[in-house]
């Protein structure tokens, strides 16, 4: 953690239980993935869903852009290095474990061989430059920017699970789902080192929670989105 110094309130153990609770609260309460995960969907309509997703997460990585530009100078009193270190070590993650090519064998697996003919929708555009939108402004912090992409990462592991539970045992589909296993795994970690970017004594990190259910929240929403437009 930040200095070694983080209130038990806010440490990553606590804040994990808290967001996940919301996470746990807005899948449960989502249109899209009650229907989905009960097998209500055709899947063309899920793979259409699914598709706008591949799309946004092909820019994920701006959102990682976002927190880097708004990283504290070096010799500031904030530990400049570690926050850019959690943060290259996410990028390098995406690019060496082909994150992209194996949601390109997925969607195979749909049956949609050139998902480069697909178009986003515009919620999905919308989804897309959101985050810039909201944090790169010089009203929110870097901090702010750091605890709402760790929000969003920690929707993951149970996303992750609904689908692969959902695609086996509703769809029949087996095949091709490592991209889901991955991120299943790796989002609790991801959240721990961005939350210990930001997490110090300071009486604004009940922002930071908030900054990071918001994004929860907004993450879910996507998925709704999507579902009522496809």
């Amino acid at each position: 953690m930040l200095g070694g110094q983080v209130t038990t309130e806010f440490t990553s153990d606590t804040i994990v239980g808290e967001l996940s609770d919301t996470v746990d609260r807005e899948l449960d309460n989502s249109t899209f993935w009650r229907a989905f995960t009960r097998g209500e969907l055709p899947l063309e309509h899920v793979r259409d869903v699914f598709l706008q997703y591949y799309l946004w997460r092909n820019t994920f990585h701006r959102w990682f852009g976002v927190c880097i530009a708004k990283s504290p100078a070096f010799g500031s009193g904030r530990q400049t290095e570690y926050i850019l270190q959690e943060l290259s070590e996410h990028i390098e993650e995406e690019v060496s474990g082909d994150h992209h090519g194996l949601a390109v064998q997925f969607l195979k697996v749909l049956g949609v061989d050139n998902p480069r003919d697909v178009l986003p929708l515009p919620h999905t555009t919308a989804y897309e430059n959101h985050f810039a939108e909201l944090y790169m402004t010089p009203e929110r912090s870097g901090d702010e920017a750091l605890a709402a992409l760790a929000g969003r990462e920690l929707v993951a592991p149970k996303r992750n699970r609904l689908t692969i539970d959902a695609f086996q045992e509703k769809y029949g589909i087996s095949e091709s789902l490592e991209f889901f296993h991955l991120h299943e795994e790796l989002e609790v970690e991801h959240f721990r080192g961005l939350w210990g970017a930001v997490a110090t004594q300071s009486e604004k990190d009940r922002r930071l929670v908030e900054a990071a259910k918001d994004q929860i929240v907004r993450h879910v929403r996507f998925w709704d989105d999507v579902h009522a437009a496809a």
